[in-house]
């Protein structure tokens, strides 16, 4: 018997030690920043016909096959990718194509998928007017694009624009031609880890939970220096976390007309759940795992359990109208979460879901879709209460 118990002790002893280690192992890969970077050149071209605006690629990416509007990056420079696939004689698909920027790429050129499709500057990419400029922030500056439509009536109302994990200021360029045509400025500004911004102390990104008080210094820098009375926000993914974290925590919120969320990361433990089963993890021991790494990570990183649980906290939650939009397909951040938000929150929130449709690729899958719902929910919202 005491054999026995001895050899209980050591199990479980022995688990307990292999739990923490993989807590420790996902937990550096849940609080270790993720800085954006350049789309892998992992695709080819094999033709071009820059007079018919048409280019030849040798894929099996969905992102080029399926979505009707996207970026192909290459060495060259950047093309639109729109309209719909064709498949060419030799195999490849051939897609109607715009240079953005830079030059056409030659057959034979590697290339990369740009989901955010206009990635660059704004004047670069859309040839937009904008400028970069410096937000104050909580460690330091924070570049930020000002993008002010050349018909603009008036500045007293700001679109701020956040971008999700491994993102960047691009992620948003997909809403700049619309806000141009409705004449609403908008900031798009860099985070805390972002390639040009300040680093966080130990190099942590806390999903929303520091990373709001970025999006307070722009809303101040708004206030200062643009004289904004009034606020829409825009967050992507880790973004919508973000946001929903200064709609419970900012003194600034009566400012705040609209939020928009694109992806929303709604339930970290849910995204931690469906990450896991994706790389493998076998079901029974999903939830120990959780459990370890939620625990690691709040000793190591003061990382708050709940901080990004929003089902949790929607009583918490001010009466700012949302639009809110998820692909049904998204195998990144769970639709479910999303889905059980919006039945929380009712009439506050107009939800847009999109069949088939991965990660923050909404706009990209139906842009004229996307395009008009913001377009509808910006014009009742916002601009009819600017008269």
């Amino acid at each position: 018997m005491r054999r026995l118990l001895l050899w209980g002790v050591s199990m479980l002893a022995l688990a307990s030690v292999v739990f923490v280690g993989a807590g420790w192992y996902y937990s550096e890969e849940l609080l270790t920043a993720s800085r954006p970077e350049e789309p892998p050149f992992q695709l080819s071209v094999t033709d071009v016909d820059m007079t018919q605006g048409r280019i030849t690629i040798e894929t099996d990416d969905p992102d080029v096959k399926d979505l009707e509007t996207v970026g192909l990056r290459t060495e060259a420079g950047l093309i639109l990718l729109d309209g719909v696939m064709e498949n060419s004689p030799d195999g490849g698909i051939e897609r109607q194509a715009a240079l953005l920027d830079g030059e056409w790429p030659s057959p034979g050129d590697p290339a990369g998928v740009a989901v955010d499709t206009f990635a660059g500057p704004p004047d670069e990419t859309l040839g937009l007017p904008s400028e970069t400029v410096a937000v104050p922030g909580e460690l330091g500056e924070l570049p930020a694009w000002r993008v002010v439509p050349r018909r603009a009536d008036t500045d007293d109302v700001w679109v701020v624009i956040v971008h999700g994990r491994g993102g960047a200021q691009t992620e948003g360029n997909r809403l700049l031609p619309t806000l141009d045509e409705m004449r609403l400025p908008s900031l798009s500004v860099a985070l805390r880890n972002d390639p040009g911004a300040p680093v966080d102390p130990d190099g942590f990104g806390r999903f929303g939970e520091a990373e709001w008080e970025d999006l307070q210094a722009a809303v101040d820098h708004l206030k200062e220096v643009e004289q904004a009375e009034r606020i829409v926000l825009v967050g992507y993914s880790q973004g919508a976390s973000t946001t929903l974290t200064f709609l419970r925590r900012s003194p600034d919120v009566p400012m705040v007309d609209a939020a928009i969320l694109v992806s929303p990361l709604i339930s970290l433990d849910a995204t931690l759940d469906l990450q896991a089963r994706d790389r493998g993890v076998p079901g029974p021991l999903v939830p120990p795992l959780l459990v370890s790494t939620r625990l690691v990570s709040s000793i190591r990183a003061d990382l708050p359990t709940d901080g990004a649980e929003h089902l949790d906290a929607v009583d918490d939650l001010p009466d700012v109208p949302m639009l809110v939009t998820h692909g049904d397909s998204d195998s990144t951040v769970p639709v479910g979460p999303t889905r059980r938000f919006v039945d929380r929150l009712g009439d506050q929130v107009v939800y847009e879901e999109y069949p088939g449709v991965e990660h923050v690729r909404e706009w990209n899958a139906d842009p004229q879709r996307f395009e008009a719902d913001l377009r509808e929910f910006l014009d009742e919202h916002v601009l009819r209460s600017r008269g």
